[in-house]
């Protein structure tokens, strides 16, 4: 009995020795119950997590900031303003990603974590809500394409897929003269002139913006200038009409005051 008593001692302290053996790997995290520990901190350590955002402000209205991605949704994605530390997450909506109509922001290029130049293009300071866009900003530099927020056409934003876009390589003569292409540095021609002039600007005006830079649509200035132009027309043609109505009036005035004094120059004689 006492030897078996030893026997089945020895048997039950290998048993823990082994069960001992086993809890320590399980602790080591090579799997088990650790698991899930092991996988949530690799997935911080390789960053894969939501940036936080502290900031709780509502950001002024057709400011312009450097945003990053930090959630992806169907109908657009949220991005934080900044390090996150001042302002709340705002929506960019698939809507406000370029000229094509986009189903999601994948389809459109967006990524998690990409970083982006964005406007503020509405406030709902009620709900204390806003959306941003990234069409009328340079995704080069952060420039102000739409300086006086009129939204018209769309300029070249130098995004594309989710990357900047390159520059086009030269087309052959030919072809230009053909009207087949145009040469490809028309694009930044055009807006090198728009920034130089909003840069004028800028120099004189004492308001103050939260953009980087910024540049002046010529198309727009050129409409403006038509409608100011046909409306200075317009004022002068009244002006005609005015004065030739005042004309009529003087002269219907004189031909009566004529016919009074005719008259009463036959009733003095008889």
């Amino acid at each position: 009995d006492a030897a078996a008593m030893v026997g089945t001692t020895s048997g039950l302290g290998g048993f823990m020795s082994g069960a001992s053996i086993r809890f320590s790997k399980l602790k080591s995290g090579t799997g088990g119950a650790d698991a899930w520990r092991d996988s949530l901190a690799q997935a911080q350590r390789s960053g894969d997590r939501r940036p936080k955002t502290a900031g709780t402000a509502l950001p002024k209205l057709n400011s312009i900031h450097k945003a990053t991605v930090v959630s992806m949704q169907a109908f657009g994605a949220f991005v934080q303003l900044g390090d996150g530390n001042t302002y709340r997450d705002g929506l960019l909506h698939v809507s406000c990603l370029g000229a094509e109509r986009y189903e999601s922001p994948e389809e459109a290029g967006l990524k998690q974590n990409m970083q982006l130049w964005v406007k503020v293009s509405e406030i709902k300071e009620d709900d204390m809500k806003y959306g941003v866009d990234i069409r009328y900003v340079s995704q080069r530099d952060g420039a102000d394409l739409d300086p006086y927020n009129t939204k018209g056409r769309l300029p070249n934003n130098f995004f594309e897929g989710g990357r900047p876009k390159a520059d086009a390589p030269a087309a052959p003569a030919a072809a230009q003269l053909a009207g087949h292409a145009r040469p490809p540095a028309g694009d930044d021609e055009a807006v090198a002139k728009r920034r130089a002039i909003a840069e004028a600007f800028s120099d004189s005006d004492d308001g103050d913006s939260d953009s980087s830079g910024s540049t002046v649509d010529s198309d727009a200035r050129h409409k403006l200038g038509k409608k100011l132009e046909k409306a200075k027309k317009k004022l002068e043609k009244a002006r005609k009409s005015a004065e030739k109505a005042k004309g009529k009036l003087e002269k219907a005035k004189r031909q009566r005051t004529k016919k009074n004094a005719k008259g009463s120059h036959f009733s003095g004689a008889s």
